[in-house]
């Protein structure tokens, strides 16, 4: 299992608002009460291993995964999500369009988006006005399920070099936690990146996961652009 030796309620209950899940639709699911919840996610109670456990059923154990080190990432509360989706079911992205969205925001707008803001942005992966823009849209894509959705994903990243950039070196930032100007350095030469074996390890699990094709796809092109020092 993936879970931390220790993990804070503070940090349960981000992960489960970062979701756009309730207090009582997270009970629901993953079969503890409510008030207990609660008391663990405030730092009344700890969090016992078979609670933590369950979260990750529900949320998946993706939940632990590190943000890039992008130094001004976009991350929502549930006020700010509303009002941004509301913002995009009229064509308008807000943000998006400049600033780069955390993991969780991604997942959180996944989670709740209309068939009307998901179609706006699939249009935006495609031919939004800047690179931040069609990055950001496709990971929301890439968490929606589908055929269609994991088709566009992987089109825009064979078709778009600047997308294609940003998202590979997102991998590699999230990864190895470098910053963000050695992972943008690694996205256009993979043979730069610090430790490469120790990398390779981590991409490999991740050109497997059945979740996330936008990650997959990037693991793969890295560990195929990575051949060169692996061999050596």
């Amino acid at each position: 299992m993936s879970t931390p030796v220790t993990v804070s309620g503070a940090r349960l209950r981000a992960e489960r608002e970062g979701a756009g899940m309730s207090l009582t639709q997270m009970a629901s699911s993953v079969k503890f009460s409510k008030s207990l919840l609660g008391m663990v996610e405030t730092g009344q109670r700890t969090a016992s291993v078979d609670l933590v456990e369950a979260y990750e059923r529900v949320l998946g154990v993706d939940m632990w995964r590190k943000d890039i080190t992008h130094s001004n990432l976009l991350i929502l509360t549930k006020a700010s999500r509303a009002t941004l989706l509301a913002g995009v079911e009229q064509g308008d992205p807000g943000p998006l369009r400049t600033t780069p969205t955390a993991h969780r925001t991604d997942v959180s707008l996944g989670n709740v988006v209309s068939d009307k803001a998901a179609e706006w942005f699939r249009k935006w992966a495609v031919d939004g006005d800047t690179a931040t823009l069609r990055t950001n849209s496709l990971s929301v894509i890439a968490k929606l399920p589908g055929k269609q959705n994991a088709d566009l994903v992987v089109q825009v990243l064979e078709n778009d070099p600047k997308v294609r950039r940003l998202v590979v070196a997102s991998e590699i930032s999230r990864l190895t936690q470098v910053d963000w100007k050695t992972a943008l350095k690694g996205a256009d030469d993979p043979t730069t990146i610090p430790e490469p074996r120790k990398l390779a390890a981590k991409l490999a699990k991740g050109a497997i996961n059945p979740k996330g094709t936008e990650s997959r796809w990037a693991c793969t092109y890295l560990l195929t652009g990575l051949v060169p020092v692996l061999g050596r």
